[in-house]
């Protein structure tokens, strides 16, 4: 019996032990990235076929699980990615990687969706675009060229001025009110060729974005949108090449690794469409010139897990000339430097310097009128942000930045000593932008997520600046200037600032169904000058001063989101409603250009803009496509003590961006042998235009009398494209191949008119339309990969 009580003491010991160990539980932490560009995958999915438990990864790719030890197989999935297996040894706290390759990679997967599988129901956020770059590449655009804004115009609620016209315009705000971003730095000018082409080679870009309603707090300075596009990683497993010929342009990308920690991302795109010009018809395109080319470099270093190092840059020019004497030149700058530091699993700081520069440059070389005019606006910025995971229902993102401002609105110099211009150069302008936000994602419920942020921006115009007074109770001129105030460099000589607040709901109704609302306030301190419908090259870029507030925007936003036949079928509705201040009219006869008094040329008005869109998407089968109709107002007022400066009587107008009704169709056919068909269909109404309604007579001659502005509207525009795209592969593991894709433009050849203007012509008033493309324009491209 003594020896049984010793020995039933350490059975017992024994059990209670092997309890404790089997009790134990221990941390696992996968990081998930993506194979190509090493991204982490936020969503990610683990399961653990074992004891059938499950995560799913936060925002920094993390999915981190308390698990008892053992060998365990999991499974790592994500959408758009193939799904991987493992088998972890767990027997202590560990922490390991895990990369999921692509299935965009392969391109026999269809995307023409405006977002990926479930994310319209899932997100919390609402308004938001993304772009396909594969299925880019076969769309039908113009002269046979990929083009990512002609892509975003095809979507609801974006809209552009018309064929030429630079720039796009998001829920009835002009091009200058929207936030474009490449890899964290602003893009001021967004086009080529006058508005023909994006400025960003398709090539380089792994993802776009674009963010229609109220966008995280992380993000301020401009009132409209933003639009996010960042260029990709170079391959770490090898060297790839890939690019595109067209009838205008050659583009060529390489990446791969230079090192096993450091990688290489450099491509450039160059255009020569002259001779393709004096093809058209119209004697203002047939007898111009123009030359463009972009260029990217990027380069990725990751020392260790922990930290990832990128520097990009871009560069691009364009060459253009009416037909005449005089030459446009303009080209951008953009340089970022980004150190991310995976702090913890669940905590990623961010710090990032960033560069952006826009250039302008006019010159006349006609004898007597040589001359060169420019003019340019320049951002620094710093910034940091700091991404904090507290667990899979709550999130938290602080950052702050600061920017420097640059502008020169305007300098002259004659170029030659025939000339018989006069020097003249506008005060260059300088500012400063600080800001600070927070910004939090909480899941309250499994079908509720709120979306909550706060920023403070503050602005600060400062000298060498000169201000001018002007007498009180009569509109300010050049002829009521009364005193003048100088301040010294670097002396503040106006400040604005405030609060921005941002919220987001979202509720699942059911498994395929979601109501979203949204609402925010957003501040611009930035300013584009033009009187124009379209971003012209004499367009510049003015900070907000004493006479110039800065814009705000309050918009809200409710929508339904439904998925039918598991998510392959797409419908959702949203409204939007969109207050605005202190936007910017021209006085009529407005001088703009070299005008050191430009607020006596100003008219400070108030805006509204409202609008019901309706999106239909269909995402699986050999047909696929989308649906989208929008019907929308964009309104403005001038509202003043004075009568004389009063616009259409101080009543809201239409403004010059303003279409009531837009009708886009796009549609894929996935044909035998490798071919495909697809096509787009394209209706807006007629933009606001101004008809003379009268004349009179002044010193015996007759003058048109314009008395409402924007009370008419040009012709409606439409045109219908298609093309045909042949993949070479004969398999999926095919690693060199390419794709013909050959299009129509304007297939029925309409005659949208661009712009009407009027004459006088033997005693009689004439008008007369400019279209840009009045005829069908075939073309062929050519993409390849290897």
């Amino acid at each position: 019996m003594r020896l049984q009580l010793p020995l039933l003491f350490c059975i017992a010991l024994f059990c209670l032990c092997s309890s404790v160990v089997a009790q134990q539980r221990l941390r696992l932490s996968v990081v998930v990235r993506d194979g190509v560009t090493k991204k982490p995958i936020p969503g990610a999915s683990l399961f653990i076929a074992e004891t059938k438990a499950g995560a799913q990864a936060d925002s920094l790719g993390v999915i981190s699980i308390n698990h008892p030890p053992g060998v365990l197989t999991m499974y790592v999935s994500a959408v758009g990615y193939f799904r991987g297996r493992e088998t972890v040894v767990l027997d202590f706290n560990k922490r390991v990687e895990y990369l999921l390759q692509p299935r965009s990679t392969d391109l026999e997967e269809v995307d023409v969706r405006a977002t990926r599988k479930d994310k319209n129901i899932k997100d919390v956020q609402m308004g938001q675009i993304q772009i396909s770059m594969p299925e880019l590449k076969r769309m039908p655009v113009v002269l046979g060229e990929p083009d990512i804004l002609k892509a975003l115009t095809l979507q609801a609620g974006v809209t552009t001025a018309g064929e030429g016209a630079g720039g796009f315009n998001v829920r009835g705000g002009r091009s200058d009110q929207n936030l474009v971003l490449v890899d964290g730095a602003p893009l001021f000018n967004t086009s080529h060729l006058l508005g023909f082409y994006t400025n960003i080679n398709p090539d380089m870009v792994q993802d776009v974005s674009l963010n229609k309603g109220a966008f995280s707090a992380q993000y301020g300075g401009r009132v409209s949108s933003l639009l996010l596009m960042s260029t990709r990683n170079g391959n770490k497993d090898g060297w790839r090449v890939s690019g595109g010929v067209s009838p205008v342009s050659v583009r060529v990308a390489v990446d791969g690794p230079i090192t096993k920690k450091l990688t290489l991302l450099a491509g450039g795109r160059i255009a020569f469409p002259n001779y393709l010009l004096q093809l058209f018809p119209t004697a203002s395109v047939k007898n111009s010139r123009a030359f463009f080319f972009d260029g990217n470099l990027k380069l990725t270093y990751t020392p260790d897990e922990r930290n990832t190092i990128s520097l990009s840059a871009y560069r691009s020019q364009d060459n253009f000339q009416f037909p005449g004497d005089t030459l446009y030149g303009w080209h951008s700058s953009v340089l970022t430097g980004r150190w991310s530091y995976l702090i913890r699993p669940n905590m990623q700081v961010n710090l990032a310097a960033l560069y952006s520069g826009y250039y302008l440059n006019v010159d006349g070389v006609a004898p007597n009128l040589a001359f060169r005019f420019t003019s340019h606006v320049e951002q620094r910025e710093g910034k940091a942000d700091l991404f904090y995971t507290i667990n899979k229902k709550y999130k938290i993102q602080v950052g702050t930045n600061a920017i420097l401002y640059g502008s020169q609105t305007g300098a002259i110099q004659p170029t030659s000593d025939q000339s018989s211009i006069n020097p003249k150069q506008i005060n260059p302008e300088k500012g400063r932008e600080l800001g600070a936000y927070i910004n939090t994602e909480w899941e309250l419920t499994p079908n509720i997520t709120l979306m909550a942020g706060l920023r403070y921006s503050a602005f600060a115009l400062l000298g060498p600046q000169t201000v001018y007074g002007y007498a009180e109770n009569v509109p300010v001129s050049p002829e009521t200037v009364t005193d003048s105030v100088r301040y010294q460099s670097g002396q503040v000589a106006q400040t604005y600032g405030g609060f921005e607040p941002r919220l987001a709901l979202r509720v699942q109704l059911a498994r395929n169904t979601s109501i979203k609302a949204s609402a925010g306030r957003t501040r611009q301190y930035l300013n584009l000058i033009s009187n124009t419908t379209a971003i012209t090259p004499l367009d510049f870029w003015k900070l907000s001063d004493r006479y110039l507030p800065p814009q705000i925007a309050d918009q809200v936003s409710l929508g339904l989101f439904q998925n039918f036949r598991d998510n392959a079928i797409e419908v959702s509705v949203e409204g939007y409603y969109k207050r605005l201040q202190h936007q910017i009219e021209y006085r009529y006869g407005a001088n703009l250009i070299l005008n050191p008094k430009l607020e006596t040329a100003l008219l400070q008005a108030a805006g509204k803009a409202y609008g019901v869109e309706f999106g239909l998407a269909k995402n699986n089968g050999r047909l696929t496509g989308q649906l989208n109709y929008t019907y929308a107002r964009s309104l403005i007022a001038v509202q003043t003590q004075f009568d004389a400066l009063r616009i259409n009587g101080g009543d809201y107008y239409p403004s010059y961006i303003d279409r009531p009704h837009t009708f886009n169709v796009q549609a894929r056919w996935s044909m035998s042998h490798n071919w495909s068909f697809s096509s787009n269909f394209v209706y807006y109404t007629g933009v606001p235009a101004t008809y003379p309604d009268g004349q009179y007579t002044y010193n015996g001659e007759p003058v048109q009398d314009y008395s409402r502005r924007n009370a008419d509207r040009i012709p409606d525009y439409h045109r219908l494209d298609v093309a045909f795209s042949k993949d070479t592969r004969f398999n999926k593991a095919q690693k060199r191949y390419g794709i013909w894709t050959l299009g129509l433009y304007n297939v029925y050849a309409h005659k949208n008119p661009y712009s009407i203007y009027f004459t006088r012509f033997n005693q009689r008033t004439e008008s007369y339309r400019l279209s840009v493309f009045g005829t069908v324009i075939p073309s062929i491209a050519y993409n390849f990969y290897f």
